[in-house]
Protein backbone atom coordinates (compact mmCIF):
# COMPACT_ATOMS: atom_id res chain seq x y z
CA UNK A 1 0.00 0.00 0.00
CA UNK A 2 1.31 3.45 -0.89
CA UNK A 3 0.28 6.36 1.31
CA UNK A 4 0.74 9.90 0.06
CA UNK A 5 1.76 12.42 2.71
CA UNK A 6 0.56 15.96 2.14
CA UNK A 7 0.96 17.53 5.58
CA UNK A 8 2.93 20.69 5.98
CA UNK A 9 5.79 20.72 8.45
CA UNK A 10 3.58 22.35 11.07
CA UNK A 11 0.80 19.80 10.53
CA UNK A 12 3.25 16.94 10.68
CA UNK A 13 4.62 18.27 13.96
CA UNK A 14 1.11 18.49 15.43
CA UNK A 15 0.39 14.91 14.35
CA UNK A 16 3.64 13.75 15.92
CA UNK A 17 2.74 15.37 19.20
CA UNK A 18 -0.71 13.80 19.16
CA UNK A 19 0.72 10.35 18.40
CA UNK A 20 3.06 10.32 21.40
CA UNK A 21 0.36 10.47 24.11
CA UNK A 22 -1.52 7.67 22.34
CA UNK A 23 1.41 5.36 23.02
CA UNK A 24 1.02 6.01 26.76
CA UNK A 25 -2.77 5.76 26.54
CA UNK A 26 -2.53 2.32 24.93
CA UNK A 27 0.29 1.22 27.27
CA UNK A 28 2.70 0.86 24.33
CA UNK A 29 6.42 1.68 24.07
CA UNK A 30 6.95 4.42 21.48
CA UNK A 31 9.28 2.35 19.35
CA UNK A 32 9.62 3.14 15.61
CA UNK A 33 7.07 0.56 14.44
CA UNK A 34 4.41 1.52 17.00
CA UNK A 35 5.07 5.20 16.37
CA UNK A 36 4.66 4.80 12.60
CA UNK A 37 1.30 3.07 13.12
CA UNK A 38 0.06 5.72 15.58
CA UNK A 39 1.28 8.54 13.33
CA UNK A 40 -0.74 7.23 10.39
CA UNK A 41 -3.72 6.64 12.68
CA UNK A 42 -3.70 10.26 13.84
CA UNK A 43 -3.03 11.56 10.32
CA UNK A 44 -6.17 9.75 9.12
CA UNK A 45 -4.76 9.04 5.65
CA UNK A 46 -4.79 5.25 5.99
CA UNK A 47 -8.48 4.31 6.47
CA UNK A 48 -7.94 0.51 6.51
CA UNK A 49 -5.36 0.86 9.27
CA UNK A 50 -7.60 3.26 11.24
CA UNK A 51 -10.55 0.87 10.99
CA UNK A 52 -8.46 -2.07 12.13
CA UNK A 53 -7.01 -0.12 15.05
CA UNK A 54 -10.45 1.14 16.08
CA UNK A 55 -11.67 -2.46 16.11
CA UNK A 56 -8.81 -3.45 18.40
CA UNK A 57 -9.57 -0.53 20.72
CA UNK A 58 -13.17 -1.67 21.05
CA UNK A 59 -12.09 -5.13 22.14
CA UNK A 60 -9.36 -4.19 24.63
CA UNK A 61 -8.31 -1.24 26.76
CA UNK A 62 -4.60 -1.77 26.12
CA UNK A 63 -2.90 -2.81 22.91
CA UNK A 64 0.16 -4.99 22.47
CA UNK A 65 3.37 -4.70 20.46
CA UNK A 66 2.32 -7.81 18.55
CA UNK A 67 -0.98 -6.22 17.49
CA UNK A 68 0.65 -3.02 16.23
CA UNK A 69 3.41 -4.98 14.56
CA UNK A 70 0.74 -6.91 12.66
CA UNK A 71 -0.95 -3.64 11.66
CA UNK A 72 2.38 -2.26 10.53
CA UNK A 73 3.11 -5.21 8.26
CA UNK A 74 -0.47 -5.31 6.95
CA UNK A 75 -0.98 -1.63 6.20
CA UNK A 76 2.38 0.19 6.21
CA UNK A 77 5.39 -2.00 5.54
CA UNK A 78 4.90 -1.82 1.79
CA UNK A 79 5.78 1.84 2.12
CA UNK A 80 8.43 1.62 4.83
CA UNK A 81 10.76 4.29 3.55
CA UNK A 82 8.06 6.90 3.06
CA UNK A 83 6.46 6.18 6.44
CA UNK A 84 9.75 6.39 8.29
CA UNK A 85 10.68 9.51 6.36
CA UNK A 86 7.45 11.14 7.48
CA UNK A 87 8.08 10.17 11.09
CA UNK A 88 11.56 11.67 10.94
CA UNK A 89 10.10 14.82 9.37
CA UNK A 90 7.57 15.12 12.17
CA UNK A 91 10.23 14.76 14.84
CA UNK A 92 12.49 17.31 13.18
CA UNK A 93 9.43 19.55 13.02
CA UNK A 94 9.47 19.78 16.81
CA UNK A 95 12.95 21.23 16.66
CA UNK A 96 12.09 23.55 13.78
CA UNK A 97 9.01 24.79 15.63
CA UNK A 98 11.11 25.66 18.65
CA UNK A 99 13.72 27.33 16.47
CA UNK A 100 10.97 29.41 14.88
CA UNK A 101 9.78 30.54 18.31
CA UNK A 102 13.31 31.47 19.24
CA UNK A 103 13.65 33.54 16.08
CA UNK A 104 10.38 35.35 16.80
CA UNK A 105 11.44 36.16 20.36
CA UNK A 106 14.83 37.28 19.11
CA UNK A 107 13.17 39.68 16.65
CA UNK A 108 10.78 40.90 19.34
CA UNK A 109 13.69 41.42 21.72
CA UNK A 110 15.64 43.40 19.13
CA UNK A 111 12.61 45.59 18.41
CA UNK A 112 12.08 46.05 22.14
CA UNK A 113 15.67 47.18 22.65
CA UNK A 114 15.40 49.63 19.78
CA UNK A 115 12.16 51.04 21.19
CA UNK A 116 13.78 51.39 24.61
CA UNK A 117 16.60 53.41 23.07
CA UNK A 118 14.21 55.65 21.14
CA UNK A 119 11.92 56.12 24.15
CA UNK A 120 14.84 56.95 26.43
CA UNK A 121 15.92 59.70 24.06
CA UNK A 122 12.34 60.98 23.75
CA UNK A 123 11.94 61.07 27.53
CA UNK A 124 15.02 63.25 27.83
CA UNK A 125 13.43 65.99 25.71
CA UNK A 126 9.73 65.33 26.38
CA UNK A 127 7.30 67.59 28.20
CA UNK A 128 5.51 66.02 31.21
CA UNK A 129 2.32 65.50 29.17
CA UNK A 130 4.24 63.78 26.37
CA UNK A 131 6.13 61.59 28.81
CA UNK A 132 2.90 59.84 29.76
CA UNK A 133 2.37 58.73 26.18
CA UNK A 134 5.94 57.50 25.93
CA UNK A 135 5.62 55.52 29.18
CA UNK A 136 2.31 54.03 28.00
CA UNK A 137 4.01 52.94 24.78
CA UNK A 138 6.84 51.38 26.78
CA UNK A 139 4.35 49.47 28.91
CA UNK A 140 2.68 48.10 25.79
CA UNK A 141 6.02 47.03 24.34
CA UNK A 142 7.03 45.42 27.63
CA UNK A 143 3.79 43.46 27.76
CA UNK A 144 4.35 42.23 24.20
CA UNK A 145 7.86 41.18 25.16
CA UNK A 146 6.55 39.33 28.21
CA UNK A 147 3.94 37.55 26.09
CA UNK A 148 6.57 36.49 23.58
CA UNK A 149 8.78 35.23 26.40
CA UNK A 150 5.94 33.24 27.94
CA UNK A 151 5.12 31.72 24.56
CA UNK A 152 8.75 30.70 24.11
CA UNK A 153 8.93 29.21 27.59
CA UNK A 154 5.82 27.15 26.93
CA UNK A 155 7.17 26.03 23.55
CA UNK A 156 10.52 25.09 25.05
CA UNK A 157 8.91 23.22 27.94
CA UNK A 158 6.66 21.24 25.58
CA UNK A 159 9.45 20.44 23.15
CA UNK A 160 11.79 19.47 25.98
CA UNK A 161 9.15 17.14 27.37
CA UNK A 162 8.50 15.54 23.97
CA UNK A 163 12.16 15.14 23.09
CA UNK A 164 13.03 13.82 26.54
CA UNK A 165 10.32 11.21 26.20
CA UNK A 166 11.51 10.24 22.73
CA UNK A 167 15.15 10.12 23.81
CA UNK A 168 14.29 7.77 26.67
CA UNK A 169 12.10 5.56 24.49
CA UNK A 170 14.51 5.31 21.58
CA UNK A 171 17.42 4.62 23.93
CA UNK A 172 15.42 1.80 25.47
CA UNK A 173 14.34 0.52 22.07
CA UNK A 174 17.95 0.53 20.85
CA UNK A 175 19.02 -1.43 23.91
CA UNK A 176 16.17 -3.89 23.50
CA UNK A 177 17.01 -4.37 19.83
CA UNK A 178 20.36 -5.82 20.92
CA UNK A 179 18.98 -8.21 23.56
CA UNK A 180 17.31 -11.59 23.21
CA UNK A 181 13.92 -11.08 24.93
CA UNK A 182 13.72 -14.64 26.26
CA UNK A 183 17.12 -15.11 27.86
CA UNK A 184 18.16 -11.48 28.47
CA UNK A 185 21.57 -11.96 26.85
CA UNK A 186 22.79 -10.45 23.56
CA UNK A 187 21.00 -11.44 20.37
CA UNK A 188 22.52 -12.40 17.03
CA UNK A 189 22.56 -8.82 15.77
CA UNK A 190 24.47 -7.55 18.81
CA UNK A 191 26.86 -10.48 18.67
CA UNK A 192 27.70 -9.87 15.01
CA UNK A 193 28.74 -6.34 15.97
CA UNK A 194 30.82 -7.62 18.90
CA UNK A 195 32.45 -10.29 16.74
CA UNK A 196 33.47 -7.80 14.06
CA UNK A 197 35.08 -5.54 16.67
CA UNK A 198 36.82 -8.44 18.45
CA UNK A 199 38.14 -9.80 15.15
CA UNK A 200 39.69 -6.44 14.23
CA UNK A 201 41.22 -6.11 17.70
CA UNK A 202 42.70 -9.61 17.48
CA UNK A 203 44.23 -8.83 14.07
CA UNK A 204 45.84 -5.57 15.16
CA UNK A 205 46.94 -6.68 18.64
CA UNK A 206 47.99 -10.25 17.81
CA UNK A 207 46.03 -11.41 20.84
CA UNK A 208 44.27 -14.78 20.85
CA UNK A 209 40.53 -14.90 20.19
CA UNK A 210 38.35 -17.98 20.59
CA UNK A 211 34.79 -18.65 19.57
CA UNK A 212 32.54 -21.22 21.24
CA UNK A 213 29.31 -22.51 19.74
CA UNK A 214 27.13 -24.20 22.38
CA UNK A 215 24.12 -26.32 21.44
CA UNK A 216 21.61 -27.96 23.79
CA UNK A 217 21.54 -31.71 23.23
CA UNK A 218 18.21 -33.26 22.20
CA UNK A 219 16.38 -29.99 22.70
CA UNK A 220 13.73 -30.87 20.12
CA UNK A 221 12.77 -33.82 22.31
CA UNK A 222 12.28 -31.44 25.26
CA UNK A 223 9.92 -29.26 23.20
CA UNK A 224 8.05 -32.23 21.76
CA UNK A 225 7.66 -33.93 25.14
CA UNK A 226 6.99 -31.05 27.50
CA UNK A 227 5.90 -28.19 25.22
CA UNK A 228 7.43 -24.86 24.25
CA UNK A 229 6.77 -23.16 27.60
CA UNK A 230 9.00 -25.68 29.34
CA UNK A 231 11.42 -25.48 26.41
CA UNK A 232 11.69 -21.73 26.87
CA UNK A 233 12.34 -22.21 30.58
CA UNK A 234 15.12 -24.68 29.78
CA UNK A 235 16.67 -22.17 27.38
CA UNK A 236 16.70 -19.54 30.12
CA UNK A 237 18.26 -21.95 32.61
CA UNK A 238 21.00 -22.91 30.16
CA UNK A 239 21.68 -19.24 29.37
CA UNK A 240 21.97 -18.55 33.11
CA UNK A 241 24.33 -21.48 33.56
CA UNK A 242 26.63 -20.31 30.74
CA UNK A 243 26.46 -16.74 32.01
CA UNK A 244 27.75 -17.89 35.39
CA UNK A 245 30.95 -19.08 33.67
CA UNK A 246 31.79 -16.07 31.50
CA UNK A 247 34.15 -13.28 32.54
CA UNK A 248 33.64 -9.55 32.27
CA UNK A 249 35.20 -9.17 28.83
CA UNK A 250 33.53 -12.23 27.30
CA UNK A 251 30.52 -11.89 25.01
CA UNK A 252 27.61 -14.32 25.35
CA UNK A 253 24.70 -14.33 22.92
CA UNK A 254 21.82 -16.48 21.77
CA UNK A 255 22.77 -17.42 18.23
CA UNK A 256 19.44 -18.92 17.24
CA UNK A 257 17.04 -21.59 18.47
CA UNK A 258 18.82 -23.70 21.10
CA UNK A 259 22.28 -22.51 20.08
CA UNK A 260 24.43 -20.05 22.02
CA UNK A 261 27.70 -18.44 21.09
CA UNK A 262 30.50 -17.23 23.34
CA UNK A 263 33.34 -14.95 22.33
CA UNK A 264 36.52 -15.14 24.41
CA UNK A 265 38.93 -12.25 23.72
CA UNK A 266 42.56 -12.61 24.82
CA UNK A 267 42.04 -16.35 25.36
CA UNK A 268 44.16 -19.12 23.80
CA UNK A 269 42.74 -22.51 22.88
CA UNK A 270 43.75 -24.09 26.20
CA UNK A 271 41.84 -21.46 28.13
CA UNK A 272 38.82 -21.78 25.83
CA UNK A 273 38.74 -25.55 26.38
CA UNK A 274 38.67 -25.00 30.15
CA UNK A 275 35.78 -22.56 29.75
CA UNK A 276 33.93 -25.04 27.53
CA UNK A 277 34.41 -27.84 30.05
CA UNK A 278 33.11 -25.56 32.81
CA UNK A 279 30.05 -24.76 30.70
CA UNK A 280 29.31 -28.44 30.15
CA UNK A 281 29.62 -29.14 33.87
CA UNK A 282 27.58 -26.08 34.86
CA UNK A 283 24.72 -26.96 32.52
CA UNK A 284 24.81 -30.62 33.42
CA UNK A 285 24.41 -29.71 37.09
CA UNK A 286 21.73 -27.07 36.50
CA UNK A 287 18.38 -27.99 38.05
CA UNK A 288 15.76 -28.76 35.43
CA UNK A 289 12.92 -29.83 37.70
CA UNK A 290 9.34 -28.73 38.23
CA UNK A 291 10.37 -25.84 40.45
CA UNK A 292 12.77 -24.40 37.90
CA UNK A 293 11.33 -25.17 34.45
CA UNK A 294 7.77 -26.35 35.20
CA UNK A 295 8.39 -30.07 34.62
CA UNK A 296 10.89 -32.69 35.73
CA UNK A 297 12.88 -32.67 32.50
CA UNK A 298 15.88 -34.51 33.89
CA UNK A 299 19.49 -33.78 33.12
CA UNK A 300 20.19 -31.41 30.24
CA UNK A 301 23.57 -31.39 28.50
CA UNK A 302 25.28 -29.31 25.84
CA UNK A 303 27.85 -29.87 23.12
CA UNK A 304 30.51 -27.27 22.37
CA UNK A 305 32.62 -26.47 19.31
CA UNK A 306 35.66 -24.19 19.59
CA UNK A 307 37.67 -22.30 16.99
CA UNK A 308 40.81 -20.20 17.51
CA UNK A 309 40.84 -17.16 15.23
CA UNK A 310 43.48 -16.88 12.52
CA UNK A 311 44.24 -13.46 11.07
CA UNK A 312 44.12 -14.74 7.48
CA UNK A 313 40.52 -15.99 7.67
CA UNK A 314 37.21 -14.19 7.24
CA UNK A 315 34.58 -13.87 9.94
CA UNK A 316 32.44 -16.41 8.12
CA UNK A 317 35.30 -18.92 7.99
CA UNK A 318 35.93 -18.41 11.69
CA UNK A 319 32.31 -19.18 12.55
CA UNK A 320 32.11 -22.12 10.13
CA UNK A 321 35.11 -23.76 11.81
CA UNK A 322 33.47 -23.46 15.23
CA UNK A 323 30.27 -24.87 13.76
CA UNK A 324 32.16 -27.78 12.22
CA UNK A 325 33.73 -28.55 15.59
CA UNK A 326 30.26 -28.43 17.18
CA UNK A 327 28.99 -30.88 14.56
CA UNK A 328 31.81 -33.29 15.43
CA UNK A 329 30.92 -33.01 19.12
CA UNK A 330 27.34 -33.93 18.27
CA UNK A 331 28.35 -36.80 16.01
CA UNK A 332 30.79 -38.27 18.54
CA UNK A 333 28.19 -38.65 21.29
CA UNK A 334 27.18 -35.18 22.51
CA UNK A 335 27.85 -33.72 25.99
CA UNK A 336 31.42 -32.98 25.01
CA UNK A 337 33.83 -30.42 23.58
CA UNK A 338 35.54 -30.53 20.18
CA UNK A 339 38.05 -28.07 18.76
CA UNK A 340 38.98 -26.84 15.30
CA UNK A 341 42.30 -25.21 14.50
CA UNK A 342 43.61 -23.78 11.26
CA UNK A 343 45.63 -26.26 9.23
Amino acid sequence: MSIEYSESLEEATQIARAALPLANQFALPANPVNYAVLYEYVAGQNPPLSAALDQLRENAKDLTDEQLNALYHSFISGNDEQALKEVRQALSGMVDSTRSSLDKVSQTSQTYQENLGVSAKQLTDAEPSGAVDIITHLIDETMRMQAASRSLQEELAKTNEDLSSLRTEFKRVRQESMVDPLTGIQNRRAFDTSLAAAREHAKTSNKALCLLLVDIDHFKKVNDTYGHVVGDAVLKQVANAINDVVRGGDVLARYGGEEFVLLLPNTPMEGAERVADNICNQVRNQKMDNGHVGKDVGRVTVSVGIALFSSNETTEQFVVRADTALYRAKESGRNRVCTSEMK
